[in-house]
């Protein structure tokens, strides 16, 4: 089982708007407009050229969301594309800095609205965020500058056992030169990770001309054919869905030295094979670490939207108008340094198998066709699984081989598997990333 699991508010301030199945907790606030008209904003502009995003979405009645890639082979694969977000639609946003030049932010997609031309924040310059909403409504913050520089030294890997007793790898973080005030950090990472199908095979099922409801029998073709794409070997990814937070206390100024950003189990999946880990470190100010900070203190109690209040998680964004809208959410403008490393399972444990795959592929064999839908006569009890030609058409098998040890309780000549032990773009992506080191 392989589940991640956040609150809602999270998927906000994170930009994590990536859903999978979910699980909704009502907390009876379906009747409180207020609360369900709350602007959530979400909106760091950095030093790095480039496109910049700002998210904007409304508060919501769901407090946990279960995000749960837990595979169900007897469940067709969905795509419930961002749904349970409340996106704020059809808004004009845009970012003016201290000498009056306005960058424009465009709709790419549902409440995501990034900056039509690329662009970096400069040291000595401020920066103001402004946003109209289509019920005409307008929202500002205080102007941001960079605060101060601060480089990541080294990013590394060591094998480690936790507080906790348990053994695995920490990814730490040592700084380097630093100007101005650094004296808050804030982090976030962007994991990749190779993926090998344990049970791929070269040859996968074809199904065609498949009539399920033909008299007498269900008519069909079923061919095994060479697979045309590639899914052996993929890459996936995933991003912190926590907020990291330092105080950098060294007298010094010179930042801090063996942080601990990452701890990872020896049995995380991730590290199977080839892990690389990207850490972005982020110079924020006062103000932004407080909200930060209580954001994350609230998230970790269990309490985020329950205790919402006027003025709750107050950020430096607010109505114009001052008529009393609220806004949750912050405008951040930060430096960053950035650093990724790659590393091998066996480069840190030599001598142990590899960590579990993240489901339990039995091969398994089963009448290759069935009853016709349409049949009307009577029928005894089947004891047999789902046959092969139903479970190929709704995608959920990959051909494993031929059955020369009559496997299954209803065996035919085909052995199969769970799709996801046999495809593995059903967790990643069959595209090497452009950045990824063999």
């Amino acid at each position: 089982m392989y589940k991640n699991k956040r609150f809602y508010i999270f998927l906000v301030f994170i930009g994590l708007f990536t859903v999978c199945c979910t699980e909704e907790v009502d907390l009876g606030l379906e009747n409180n407009a207020g609360v369900l008209d709350i602007l959530v904003v979400e909106a760091t502009i950095t030093n790095e050229f480039k496109n910049h995003r700002v998210n904007l979405s409304r508060m919501d009645t769901i407090l946990d969301t279960q995000i749960d890639s837990t595979f169900n082979p007897f469940t067709p694969e969905r795509d419930i594309d961002r749904d349970l977000v409340k996106y704020e639609r059809n808004a004009r946003v845009s970012v003016e800095n201290s000498i009056g030049t306005a960058y424009n932010f465009d709709e790419i997609s549902p409440g995501i609205y990034e900056s039509v031309e690329p662009f970096a924040a400069v040291e000595g310059q401020s920066y103001t965020l402004n946003i109209f909403t289509s019920d005409g409504k307008t929202y500002t913050s205080q102007p941001m500058a960079i605060e101060g520089f601060l480089d990541v030294d080294q990013l590394y890997a060591e094998r480690m056992t936790n507080n906790d007793g348990v053994e695995g790898i920490g990814i730490f973080i040592d700084n380097g030169q630093a100007s101005g005030s650094v004296n808050n950090l804030r982090f976030s990472y962007d994991e990749t990770y190779k993926i090998i199908a344990p049970f791929w095979d070269e040859s996968d099922f074809k199904l065609s001309n498949y009539d399920p409801c033909a008299l007498p029998v269900p008519t069909y073709d079923l061919e095994i054919v060479p697979r045309e794409t590639e899914q052996q070997v993929c890459y996936g990814n995933q991003v912190s869905n926590s907020i990291i937070l330092a105080e950098n206390n060294t007298v010094d100024g010179t930042g801090l030295n063996r942080y601990m950003i990452r701890f990872l189990n020896q049995d995380e999946f991730m590290i199977s094979h080839r892990y690389s880990i990207e850490v972005t470190q982020m110079v924020t100010g006062s103000e932004s670490f407080g909200f930060y900070e209580k954001l994350r203190n609230f998230s970790q109690s269990g309490n985020v939207f329950s205790q919402v209040q006027p003025g709750f998680i107050e950020g430096n964004i607010s109505p114009a108008n001052g008529d009393g809208d609220r806004v949750i959410g912050f405008f951040d403008v930060v430096s960053v340094s950035k650093e990724r490393i790659f590393f091998d399972y066996m480069d840190f444990f030599p001598d142990r198998d590899l960590p579990p795959y993240v489901f339990n592929c039995l091969e398994q064999s089963t009448n290759e066709s069935h009853v016709s839908y349409c049949f009307t006569g009577m029928q005894g009890p089947n004891p047999c699984p789902q046959s092969i030609i139903e479970q190929v058409n709704l995608g959920l098998i990959s051909y494993a081989g031929p059955n020369t040890e009559n496997i299954g309780p209803c065996p035919s000549e085909y052995v199969y598997v769970p799709r996801i032990c046999g495809d593995c773009t059903l967790l990643g992506s069959n595209v090497k990333p452009d950045f990824w080191i063999d």
